[in-house]
């Protein structure tokens, strides 16, 4: 029981940070509604179960690997101005932002796949964790199997957090302050897309 109580605490630690995925969580969710935002938040949960599973097989070798550290970062870098530019071409735009409600969930669960598998950060946090435990508890299966699901069970809560703080949110939105919204987002994103780019550089001029 203290097993799945530390992955709990452990999975808001991760979920919480204001980061790309919480960022694309409320513009999202402030743009389309909380059904946009679960959606998205929905794929953001299968990526990470994705990695979660990678690290309890025992892949976390694979981020000792340069070119597999590089072709993620390239692929987190180019994810990442993509969606800067789209938050950013919102606030500039003179066409009409819509903002009614209606959502096409493909276009919310695939992103949010995509933006959290690219994410290196989240690759070496769930590889250096569950590997260090998984080494350090390596005589215990069951503790890891219980750490994970108390990771997933933190994320899940956080997931009944924001949502319906945006959805909350949601209310005070119109079109005009969307476009702050959306220039804000953008910028954060530009942030992190600067910075991955920095350590892309610096990946690249170390090979």
């Amino acid at each position: 029981m203290i097993t799945v109580i530390e992955g709990i605490i452990l999975g808001l630690s991760i979920a919480a940070p204001i980061g790309p995925t919480n960022i694309e969580i409320i513009r999202r969710g402030l743009k389309n509604g909380w059904k946009s935002a679960a959606s998205f938040y929905l794929g953001v949960l299968v990526a990470l179960s994705t990695y979660l599973i990678f690290a309890l097989i025992g892949l976390s070798y694979l981020t000792k690997i340069p070119i597999f550290n590089l072709l993620l970062l390239v692929f987190g870098v180019l994810v990442l101005f993509y969606l800067s530019y789209n938050s950013i071409k919102d606030f500039f735009s003179k066409k009409k932002i819509n903002i009614s409600g209606k959502v096409d969930s493909k276009k919310n669960f695939i992103p949010g796949i995509v933006l959290t598998i690219s994410n290196p950060y989240v690759l070496l946090f769930w590889t250096g964790i569950m590997g260090a435990d998984i080494v350090s508890n390596s005589a215990s299966i069951n503790r890891s199997l219980l750490l994970s699901l108390g990771i997933l069970i933190g994320v899940i809560i956080f997931a009944f957090i924001i949502i319906p703080a945006v959805q909350f949110g949601r209310k005070y939105v119109n079109q005009k302050n969307f476009r702050y919204v959306s220039l804000a987002s953008g910028l954060i994103l530009f942030y992190f897309f600067i910075k991955f780019g920095i350590e892309l550089v610096k990946l690249i001029l170390s090979m």
